[in-house]
């Protein structure tokens, strides 16, 4: 969306301009309503883990030439002439060669069995035989892990074997396949256990979901592909990346309200192995765990004292999120918001479950737009560790056609009633270091949560006190919320986005006549300032802060209440960020709208005693999902002294989509 510049073009100033912009409006209302979905579901979804399994030692359907080796070594092999012949059939080779583990433990003996079986269960799984399979890739998974992990071998195991990568990538496939077999017999719950034997050796295996998190259904990440998100972030290590969905009863209705239906989880699942030899016989039983781990709050595991990366991924599930009907068809709901604001939602919601421990996020849009505008800007932020694991994301939907200082107050409203619900005796001290981000207009509502009213913003409509205005005591709460109020005590820093924190000449006399005929204000604010009105002809020398009758019309540069904003005194524990748009890349920009992110002007989008300040070469519109607007805001939040370092820094992998 361009800044009109009418009066620089003759022909679109006559008695057909208001009609041009209609028609432009209306075409651009309806070039928003198809929306592509942020994720694919890929036409064969096993096709992940059926890829060949090609370690570098292959050398054809026979295990590779190391394990060769190792079963000649243990006599369970034999060379003849030019090629290898088993000494026995596959099912006594595995029990021979575990009974010789459990004698005397190498890593050659771990790897030559995690290979057989995990060969075994592939030639079992196309033999459509999924429960003997699954017998095999748990046996994979447990001698795997015992390579992997086996205290005895920690100064001998060199990560730079291809047999180390080759031994990760049989645990992560024998997991997912394993976990597939079970998905398939509905089997993929909470607290199930199932059992095998191989020889003398016993392992018994318990599911385990993270606590409190009321997981209704599993998916798996491979089953889909990024199609919308600019960015696809994941992290390589061990597990199998997992998509988990809430459901069922709601545990603390006053916190779970702010959750959207089919809330999704980051989920790594990971097979954890224990030992137990019983005092009567000599048969081994290793306890294992399947846990799935909450990657939005850890990235990385300790096992014997090492940390251990999690093979991670956090954009699918919130593509996954953000494509169910609750919160899709983004421009939609930004247009609804607009044209129907008494239909439209309001309010805050998030995207993860609360979390005590983190600081929250919340985002606020503008004009036009919705909580989607912030999803490639969340997407890259929480693909940094310290990020996700310290900071947690909200965001506020209002309707965006009524002036601006209506929907502060909402806001006011709102984060003070989240902060009740989430912490009524108040010892969430990371809750009360929020963070508020705003795009555009929703920058100027951010501000307001943080402004000392006095009587500054009720002189703009009448010099006699308040107390002598006449109304119900319902209507007379109402406009004392938006005229006077206290900074939040729990906001320690705002961050504005291309806001016009001195208005827009978007809002010039055309925008607003079709401001005025397309949009309405929420019927019960319409009929307040009306009845105040009606009651008190003497009281208001001017109306203008309660009659403004669109957003558009409280943007207009000159008005008052921007000289109020400028001069009204801010929270001194509030730190004020501020980043603009200066589009000096766009020749067509520059000619339309010079100096200006095409929107808001330079002049308007600074903010006067901001502790930083970064001028990005982007529009209006595509400011938020600019690079150096991430990374400024990525580094505003990590100059925080009380975060945590992250507990894994790890470097992250991008796929980046044309």
């Amino acid at each position: 969306m361009f800044e009109p510049r009418l009066a620089r073009y003759p022909s679109l100033t006559g008695s057909y301009a208001p009609y041009m912009l209609l028609f432009i409006c209306f075409c651009c209302l309806l070039s928003g309503c198809s929306d592509q979905e942020y994720l694919v579901q890929r036409s064969d979804p096993f096709a992940p883990i059926k890829r060949p399994f090609n370690p570098e030692t292959w050398i054809g359907p026979s295990p590779s030439k190391r394990s060769l080796n190792t079963l000649q070594r243990y006599d369970l092999v034999v060379w003849d002439d030019s090629d290898w012949i088993r000494k026995y059939s596959l099912d006594e080779t595995l029990v021979r060669l575990q009974a010789s583990i459990q004698h005397g433990t190498t890593q050659e003996k771990l790897y030559a069995l995690a290979e057989l079986a995990f060969l075994d269960a592939q030639m079992l799984l196309d033999d459509d035989q999924p429960h003997r399979a699954l017998e095999r890739y748990t046996l994979a998974l447990v001698n795997a892990y015992e390579f992997l992990f086996t205290p005895q071998f920690q100064h001998s195991r060199n990560p730079y074997d291809p047999q180390f990568q080759e031994i990760c990538r049989i645990y992560n496939q024998s997991l997912e396949q394993a976990m597939r077999i079970m998905a398939g017999d509905k089997q993929l719950r909470d607290g199930t256990t199932y059992s095998i034997s191989v020889g003398e050796q016993q392992v018994n295996v318990q599911l385990r979901f993270p606590p409190q998190t009321q997981l209704a259904e599993l998916k798996f990440v491979s089953d889909f592909r990024i199609q919308k998100l600019l960015r696809h972030h994941r992290t390589f290590g061990l597990g199998v990346p997992m998509i988990g969905i809430r459901g069922g009863q709601q545990i603390n209705p006053a916190i779970e309200q702010y959750y959207p239906p089919g809330m999704t989880l980051p989920l790594t699942a990971f097979l954890h192995v224990a030992y137990q030899v019983p005092q009567t016989g000599d048969k081994v039983i290793k306890h294992c765990t399947l846990d799935f781990h909450k990657t939005v709050d850890n990235s990385a595991l300790t096992i014997h004292q090492a940390s251990v990366p999690l093979q991670t991924d956090t954009s699918i599930p919130l593509a996954y999120l953000l494509d169910q009907p609750s919160l899709s068809r983004p421009r939609e709901a930004a247009t609804n918001s607009l044209l129907n604001p008494n239909e439209a939602g309001a309010g805050l919601f998030m995207i993860e479950p609360y979390n005590p421990q983190k600081i929250p996020v919340v985002m606020i849009h503008g004009f036009w737009s919705s909580p989607m505008v912030w999803m490639n800007m969340v997407n890259d932020l929480r693909s940094f560790p310290s990020i996700r694991e310290n900071y947690q994301f909200w965001f506020y939907q209002y309707p965006t056609s009524q002036p601006f200082w209506f929907s502060a107050a909402k806001l006011r409203s709102s984060l003070q009633n989240i902060y009740h619900n989430l912490d009524p005796k108040k010892h969430h001290n990371q809750l009360h270091n929020t963070v508020l981000v705003g795009h555009s207009m929703g920058g100027l509502l951010s501000l307001m949560q943080t402004l000392e009213s006095r009587d500054a913003f009720w002189q703009l409509v009448s010099h006699k006190p308040f107390g002598q205005l006449q109304a119900p005591q319902h209507i007379r709460q109402s406009l004392a919320n938006t005229v006077f109020f206290h900074p939040n005590p729990s906001i320690s820093k705002v961050i504005t986005i291309a806001t016009p924190h001195q208005g827009s000449v978007m809002a010039n006399n055309y925008t607003q006549w079709i401001g005025q005929t397309l949009f309405q204000l929420p019927e019960p604010a319409n009929l307040i300032a009306k009845q105040i009105i009606r009651e008190n002809p003497n009281l208001f020398h001017s109306t203008e802060l309660l009659t403004t009758k669109t957003s558009l019309d409280s943007l207009e540069p000159g008005g008052k209440i921007f000289h109020v904003l400028k001069t009204a005194r801010r929270n001194p524990a509030t730190s004020y960020h501020n980043i603009y748009g200066d589009t000096k890349s766009s020749t067509l920009i520059q000619k339309i709208a010079s100096s200006s992110d095409g929107v808001v002007t330079t002049e308007s989008a600074q903010l006067p005693g901001a502790h930083s300040e970064l001028s990005v070469d982007a529009n209006h519109l595509a400011i938020t999902d600019a690079t150096p607007t991430i990374l400024e805001i990525r580094r505003i939040l990590l100059s925080e002294p009380s975060i945590k370092p992250a507990i894994r820094q790890s470097d992250y992998q991008t796929q980046v989509h044309p």
